[in-house]
């Protein structure tokens, strides 16, 4: 056997004449059988090697800009990238019958005139009517499933058939026809599939999001105030109110936005930057005089002469006896996180939970503006002099609360693609409250007062949510959002006015507890 290979060898290496003046010593005829043999198939092997050769010789020239009639190397697919078309095979476009490509071999993941791919463009009038009777739209991505909302779910259905093929799924207008009911039973029940969601990614995913953006809606509610009266029509405590802070109308659903950005911090862990609010109420209420005397005085009375009793009957030159008086109430919310969370992962994948530690900044701005209108005719011999009395005050309070949170989310994964979710946080925080009252009025001077004062308190936040997956990259959610914060100052009209000083003496600051609640509603995306 050795002697055998190695003369297989030396036909490939050594020639030899027709009248037997080899190199080799004389062998028996056995041996000569097998000398025959080894030279046929050591012959091939040569021109093999040899084609071989001067194939990579022709497509090195040919590559490097080089004509050559051999084999090109661009046909040899030397980096396994598989967008290279294989040796023999007609390179893709080259012209065939209606068009279409000649080339029966496509390469790796790339099909210039399928509907599962993202070639659509150059589809060709055949598979445009292909498309329309749904026989070879097929059920994968569909045309642009490499856009940038990704592909799969909701929209890699939609995408998948066209307008055609919405409900035929690639199975061909005979199968919709032969379901029960028909094709309108077919769109029904395919429409119900269309609900579902994303679910390629499994139920074992984490959860993740690169971005967030949602719509936030969120009511106000302080304790205690709505019962305080402004306005009565009749002085002194038989007087009927008509007038009080639960009329400001704060308590309606007020738009802003909640936003977050987050960023892989180690394994299962993650950094995350988040605003909240932009919510602004502003809402205000007026009463009418309904009695109107000679002198053209009103019978509105103020608080602030406790209804027409301070100093004496009548109350007020500037505040009572008036035609009418109005409040307007506003508020400004924002809020700031930066936080670090870190995820884990329930066994078997139906729940997973998250802990976070980080710092909140909350501002919340309350103001009030309280007014009253009115006159008194007076008649000396033959002169009438009409003289117009008003009052203005406006306070503006702000609260800076800044301090270290905590918090936890758990999730339930109730399918691939849908999950919910209960989070909560708190803080513990310190308010930095500032206030400023201006009051204006036809008796007194503009007058100014600066105060402000410092507590600690605590904020803190629930939420139930719930995220809906469409496609790789998107994500549908929505939460409802409460917000609740211990001790906030809210403006109000506890000063007194001095009229013999023609002085402003302000109150204390009033302290309550603060709710805002509401609904989120958004997307997430993801790339």
């Amino acid at each position: 056997m050795h002697r055998m290979i190695r003369n297989m060898v030396n036909r490939l290496t050594n020639t030899t004449s027709e009248a037997g003046n080899s190199r080799l010593p004389a062998a028996k005829p056995l041996l000569g059988f097998y000398r025959a043999g080894s030279a046929l198939v050591g012959t091939g092997l040569a021109v093999a090697a040899a084609i071989f050769a001067a194939g990579l010789l022709s497509g090195e020239a040919s590559a490097q800009g080089y004509p050559s009639s051999g084999v090109s190397l661009a046909n040899y697919d030397l980096a396994a990238s598989g967008f290279v078309t294989p040796a023999g095979m007609p390179p893709i476009g080259a012209p065939g019958m209606m068009g279409r490509s000649g080339s029966p071999v496509m390469p790796v993941g790339y099909n210039s005139y399928g509907c599962d791919t993202g070639g659509c463009d150059t589809l060709p009038m055949q598979a445009c009517m292909d498309r329309m009777v749904c026989g070879t739209c097929g059920g994968g991505g569909g045309c642009s499933c490499n856009g940038m909302l990704g592909n799969g779910g909701i929209l890699g259905k939609l995408r998948s058939g066209g307008t055609g093929c919405l409900f035929c799924r690639g199975a061909g207008c005979t199968a919709c026809k032969e379901l029960p009911f028909g094709y309108a039973g077919s769109c029904l029940a395919s429409a119900v599939s269309l609900l579902r969601p994303y679910e390629e990614a499994g139920i074992c995913n984490q959860r993740w999001y690169d971005v967030s953006l949602e719509a936030l809606f969120l009511d106000r509610q302080i304790k205690g105030t709505s019962s305080s009266v402004i306005t009565q029509r009749g002085s002194g405590p038989t007087g009927t109110p008509v007038l009080s802070l639960n009329d400001d109308g704060l308590d309606e659903l007020e738009a802003g936005v909640r936003a977050s950005v987050a960023f892989i911090w180690g394994v299962g862990g993650n950094v995350e930057l988040t605003y909240m609010g932009g919510n602004e109420w502003k809402e205000g209420a007026s009463a009418q005089a309904d009695v109107i005397a000679a002198n053209l005085e009103g019978n509105l009375y103020s608080f602030l002469s406790d209804f027409g009793t301070i100093p004496g009957a009548g109350g007020f030159d500037d505040t009572d006896r008036s035609t009418t008086q109005s409040i307007e109430a506003r508020s400004r919310f924002h809020s700031a996180e930066f936080n670090y969370r870190r995820r884990t992962m329930f066994p078997y994948c139906r729940f997973q939970s998250s802990w976070l530690v980080g710092l909140r900044f909350m501002r919340y701005d309350d103001g009030l503006n309280y007014s009253t209108q009115g006159q008194t005719r007076t008649t000396v011999g033959a002169t009438t002099v009409v003289q117009n009395r008003f009052f203005n005050a406006d306070s503006d309070t702000e609260n800076r609360l800044f301090g270290p949170q905590t918090g936890f989310d758990f999730w339930w994964n109730v399918a691939p693609g849908i999950s919910l979710g209960l989070g909560a946080k708190g803080a513990w925080v310190q308010n930095d409250v500032n206030r400023a009252i201006q009051v204006s009025a036809n008796s007194l001077a503009t007058q100014n007062v600066f105060d402000g004062d410092q507590r600690g308190t605590i904020l803190t936040d629930l939420e139930l949510k719930g995220v809906y997956r469409l496609s790789h990259s998107l994500t549908l959610r929505g939460s409802y959002y409460v917000l609740a914060v211990d001790d906030i100052a809210f403006s109000s009209m506890d000063f007194q006015v001095n009229q013999t000083t023609t002085g402003l003496t302000s109150g204390n600051l009033s302290f309550d507890r603060l709710t805002l609640q509401g609904f989120t509603v958004g997307a997430e995306y993801m790339w």
